[in-house]
């Protein structure tokens, strides 16, 4: 059972924790492990050069959208209600700054398949389809990802797989497929997290990168973040407060970033 906890931080909570990560994060110059380094150098810094004005477009025409659609809320509430699309991306989309992100570190890894948990109406999805090869994507609501692939199609976007439906029961689908990056944005809830991290070290590399999504969320994710930190297979990890990522490399001595972004 899901304790309390797995509710979000009040906007009081968070502006804290924000500023406790803020303050004690490294910048540019501050960093001397080469991983970390790199990472400020190729992915944060090269931020930048990430432009696709196609895909911000389409987040505006889903932010006009008068459309209302049955949502189930697997990620969060577990409930199911009608919900205009426009609200959809206007609370649960990723800013254009962390899309950047993520399609950056695509990029820069150059990963050959990637698997995002939580595709939503696809925006951050098509930031990192245009930086990579192929990337499947795995949703539990039907109605939100009609959407996703209507944005898609607008774009012309096609290497996305999808697979819809709860994880606990689509998850298996993926066989023995492989992943380079891996990101998580599906559940803000702590056993979920920690079950979904667990069961996909059997779809990984022993480079493969794991991303994780709002760490600093709730209590549960925090604590699911400070656990997945203290596992002896996560070599290197980096905060970005609203990102984690979490490398598996053995090549790496294990050690623990907070960046600042």
């Amino acid at each position: 059972m899901i304790s309390s906890s797995s509710k979000p931080y009040s906007k009081i909570r968070i502006a804290f924790s924000y500023l406790s990560y803020y303050f004690k994060a490294k910048k540019r110059h501050g960093v001397h492990s080469p991983f970390a380094y790199n990472f400020v150098e190729e992915v944060i810094l090269k931020t930048r050069y990430i432009h696709y004005p196609n895909i911000e477009q389409q987040r505006r025409e889903f932010r006009k959208s008068k459309k209302v659609i049955n949502f189930t809320d697997f990620g969060k509430s577990g409930k199911t209600f009608k919900r205009k699309v426009s609200i959809i991306a206007k609370n649960s989309l990723k800013s254009p700054k962390y899309a950047k992100l993520l399609a950056s570190a695509l990029v820069y890894y150059k990963p050959q398949n990637v698997l995002e948990l939580g595709t939503s109406l696809g925006i951050t999805t098509a930031y990192m389809a245009k930086s990579s090869n192929r990337i499947t994507t795995m949703e539990g609501d039907s109605s939100v990802v009609a959407q996703a692939n209507q944005g898609w199609d607008t774009l012309k976007i096609s290497n996305i797989k999808t697979i819809i439906g709860n994880f606990d029961e689509t998850l298996s689908k993926l066989d023995n497929q492989k992943f380079d990056i891996i990101y998580i944005d599906g559940n803000h809830k702590y056993e979920p997290t920690i079950r979904y991290f667990e069961y996909l070290l059997d779809n990984t590399f022993a480079t493969t990168l794991f991303i994780f999504d709002d760490i600093h969320y709730s209590e549960d994710m925090e604590k699911a973040w400070s656990y997945i930190k203290k596992q002896p297979n996560v070599k290197v990890t980096i905060d970005l407060f609203f990102l984690g990522f979490v490398s598996l490399d053995p090549t790496l001595t294990k050690q623990n970033h907070s960046l600042r972004y």
